[in-house]
């Protein structure tokens, strides 16, 4: 939700520029669509959580949603719009990870809508996209399949055979047998949420090939200390033996 260590509000320009500066590759954020078909900047279905009012996002206007105050970690603000965050982002030179959050009170366009305006910068500056919603990961490889977007599995269930770059999963149902699906498959594997040393050994064990943490610091020193390690170096050169010997290679 760009915030890293709880240095801002969620969903926010100001997170935004604090956690830039601790260079992620990416900085994974939400949107929804507004009632009058705009983009803002918001994770949760209802804005109880950070401002304490009972109204969906698609409620109401950007131009209402941008006068609400909200508050996370001891910070106050008020809601960002999509534009402006996007706009920060690109002046920082620093790539997004966009989910494209959902709802039934979307417009039937509200994917063409948002490709249409933001589709071509997006591409341009390398940024990506994810969704829970295959619908939008469908729509986003018929605008155009340069641009990167992952589906999100809350799941290892059944090996999913889709239109995507890769898969966003959550790193507990996570095995080799899956990865070495993925790999097969020439996907990319995006693991979440890796705050903790067993999540991120794990993690860096299976050759991810990438972490969504919401402590962007702690994982980079661990996988600093993890790449230090002799053991886990001869774990990756393992891996990467087994995968040649693996069924259908």
């Amino acid at each position: 939700r760009g915030v890293s260590n709880g240095n801002g509000v969620q969903n926010t320009v100001e997170s935004l520029e604090k956690t830039a500066q601790l260079k992620p590759d990416l900085i994974e954020m939400d949107i929804q669509e507004t009632k009058d078909g705009q983009f803002v900047m918001m994770h949760d279905a209802n804005l109880k959580g950070l401002a304490g009012i009972n109204k969906t996002p698609q409620d109401l206007t950007l131009e209402e949603l941008k006068q609400i105050d909200i508050h996370e970690n001891g910070y106050e603000t008020k809601i960002s719009s999509f534009d402006d965050y996007l706009t920060r982002a690109n002046e920082l030179h620093q790539k997004l990870l966009i989910e494209i959050k959902t709802s039934h009170k979307d417009s039937p366009q509200m994917m063409e809508h948002f490709l249409d305006k933001y589709g071509a910068k997006i591409k341009v500056y390398g940024h990506q996209m994810q969704s829970l919603d295959y619908h939008v990961i469908d729509q986003v490889m018929t605008y155009d399949k340069d641009i990167q977007v992952f589906f999100i599995l809350p799941y290892n269930t059944i090996f999913p055979r889709t239109q995507a770059s890769g898969y966003t999963m959550e790193y507990s149902t996570l095995d080799d047998n899956f990865v070495n699906k993925i790999w097969q498959s020439d996907k990319y594997l995006y693991a979440w949420t890796i705050n903790t040393e067993d999540a991120t050994a794990k993690s860096f064990r299976l050759g991810v090939d990438g972490i969504i943490t919401d402590d962007v610091s702690y994982i980079q020193n661990s996988i600093k200390e993890l790449k230090d390690n002799p053991k886990y170096a001869t774990l990756l050169e393992n891996k990467a033996k087994d995968l040649l010997n693996f069924p259908g290679n």
